[in-house]
């Protein structure tokens, strides 16, 4: 295992935890958490929150990261550099092992996911909310300049219908969870995503986005006390 050292957490609301950066910046560890060697060197790094229990991550085989999540919650992040404009499109594959918890994405307290994984965007002044706006430069004072303005997140959910879009209990507009999967599809077997990030944040946020600055997998366990364990793997950018 390795220690991470602190570096910029730009990740300040990739939970929908805008709220709380808002409110209770102090809410959110400003350190990574320890995970294994293979998934660092692949250039992952983990976020962990105060007062929370850590999953785990392991590499799993080429480009696959095995979750698991007990009672617990955290995620890992790699940055990005690729033009959303050529590359609008993202593609993986994951893999379930138990059913998910039954959880309401909707309400805090209770959004608990088996799977999710995040896109960031960047902070977008031209078509930014009053509210965005107010609450940046508080946002830039604490994360920096290249703290991401929005969050579009792929959730593996538990009740939640296939296609509906969810605002984030905590991030409201700002973070949109589109629900991939959930309680009714099938697990242990693979299964491939392939989404175009330009037109879901143009549907969510009503804007075109100028770029993208990170990629986060997750799970959440926290809430319902429960136990998950499920893989990505494949993921990858194209233009079609």
């Amino acid at each position: 295992m390795l220690k991470l050292k602190n570096t910029k957490l730009n990740a300040y609301f990739l939970m929908g935890s805008i709220v709380i950066a808002f409110f209770n910046i102090s809410g959110i560890k400003t350190v990574f958490a320890e995970v294994g060697r293979s998934v660092v060197d692949s250039g992952w790094r983990e976020i962990e929150f105060a007062d929370k229990k850590p999953n785990q991550f392991v590499k799993c085989g080429q480009d696959c990261i095995k979750i698991d999540s007990a009672s617990s919650v955290s995620m890992i992040r790699r940055s990005l550099k690729i033009d959303i404009t050529e590359k609008k499109f993202l593609s993986w594959e994951w893999k379930l092992i138990v059913p998910p918890a039954p959880s309401d994405l909707g309400k805090k307290g209770q959004d608990d996911r088996a799977l999710a994984v995040y896109i960031t965007f960047p902070f977008d002044e031209k078509n930014a909310s009053i509210s965005e706006r107010g609450i940046r430069p508080l946002v830039e004072l604490r994360y920096g300049k290249e703290a991401p303005g929005r969050v579009l997140s792929y959730v593996w959910a538990s009740t939640t219908p296939i296609g509906e879009a969810v605002n984030s209990p905590f991030g409201g507009a700002q973070h949109k969870m589109i629900v991939k999967r959930n309680g009714a599809s099938v697990l242990n077997t693979w299964l491939g995503e392939k989404v175009d990030i330009f037109a879901d944040y143009k549907d969510s946020f009503g804007a075109e986005p100028h770029g993208v600055l990170e990629i986060l997998i997750s799970s959440d366990t926290d809430d319902t006390r429960t136990v998950s364990s499920g893989f990505v793997r494949r993921i990858q950018f194209s233009s079609r």
